[in-house]
């Protein structure tokens, strides 16, 4: 079976979340219809050739605009997708050519498409497609957002029951089961017509909205000093800033402000953080909180790294205990934000 949805990505800051994407659509809709190139590419095949022949296919392509995929640079400084060669631009190209119908999901980071006028042929064309989101806070909902479109543009999910057309067998079988429902309809009738305890009715979980948030909190992750940092809250959303914490003299920091100097020629002495996402509770659960956060350098004109806070109120509310995820280190660190005394 030729595959139906192929994920195209810049794998400098895109190859994790593909991954992943791959992964959850092979679920839903099999292995087979999902073309993702690492997994794909058999032994010794042509790459150009079979991914072109892929595309040609007219699968669904999505796109995943990630802040590197547009804006990434080669040694000169010119933009990647307007080097003909870059394998982003010959993906979606070549897609363009062959008719495939293109949905791009606005990653962490990229909070809408850039302007046509910013942006080399073809992609000037972003404009003219319908776009998704696809946000690690907010990774469920958009997923099944994503579920429902490929489902209308005809993919067939494990889940859709394949009906067949009603022959003679299946006409009978239906009338027997018509039969079968009037008889029981009639036994529910009588049943109706006799007194019977009416069984109190659960109530179903319900979401609140988590107060308490906004204001000045003390984050301490894994064994670093603590900073602070800021949470402003409206409704269930909640937003995160930080005022440019020090890092000249963090240990962990050494290599990466070496890199740093190395690449921009100037040092890296503060970074930030910034981020979006939601704050809720069920009755009779802990209050949890879940960010997309971008760390920045201290000017805050550029970004360094992402990845996603996910933390937990203790019953008194003066402090949230969790997980901090780096997707550049593709790893998490314990993290605690407490109340200033």
């Amino acid at each position: 079976m030729t595959a139906r949805i192929f994920i195209s990505y810049r794998t400098s800051d895109g190859k994790d979340k593909a991954t992943a994407l791959a992964r959850d659509l092979g679920a839903r809709f099999g292995d087979e219809q999902v073309f993702l190139d690492k997994d794909d590419l058999r032994g010794g095949s042509a790459w150009r050739d079979e991914v072109q022949r892929t595309l040609g296919a007219k699968p669904v392509l999505l796109l995943l605009i990630t802040p590197q995929l547009l804006a990434a640079t080669d040694a000169s400084g010119a933009l990647r997708i307007a080097d003909p060669n870059d394998p982003v631009r010959r993906e979606f190209s070549a897609a363009l050519e062959a008719g495939a119908h293109l949905i791009p999901l606005l990653c962490d980071g990229v909070e809408s498409p850039p302007p046509a006028a910013d942006l080399p042929k073809p992609f000037d064309r972003l404009g003219e497609y319908t776009w998704r989101r696809l946000r690690a806070y907010d990774w469920k909902s958009d997923l099944e957002r994503l579920v429902d479109d490929l489902k209308a543009l005809g993919i067939v999910s494990r889940a859709d029951p394949v009906v067949p057309r009603p022959g003679k067998t299946v006409r009978i079988a239906i009338f027997a089961i018509g039969i079968a429902v009037l008889a029981v309809i009639a036994v529910l009738g009588w049943r109706a017509s006799q007194p019977a305890a009416v069984a109190p009715r659960a109530n179903p979980p319900v979401a609140l909205v988590a107060t308490g948030l906004p204001g000045t909190w003390i984050a301490t992750v894994g064994a670093d000093p603590p900073f602070a940092l800021t949470l402003l809250q409206q409704d269930s959303q909640v937003a995160l800033t930080s005022e440019a914490m020090p890092i000249d003299n963090r240990e962990g920091w050494a290599s990466y402000r070496t890199f740093w100097l190395r690449l921009t020629g100037t040092e890296l002495r503060d970074i930030r953080y910034r981020g979006k996402g939601t704050a809720l509770q069920e009755l009779g659960t802990p209050l949890t909180v879940d960010i997309a956060w971008l760390l920045y350098n201290g000017a805050g004109d550029t970004q360094i790294d992402s990845g996603n806070l996910h933390v937990t109120a203790a019953p008194d509310g003066r402090s949230l205990a969790g997980k901090l995820w780096s997707n550049g280190d593709q790893a998490d660190r314990p993290i605690v934000l407490r109340r200033p005394r």
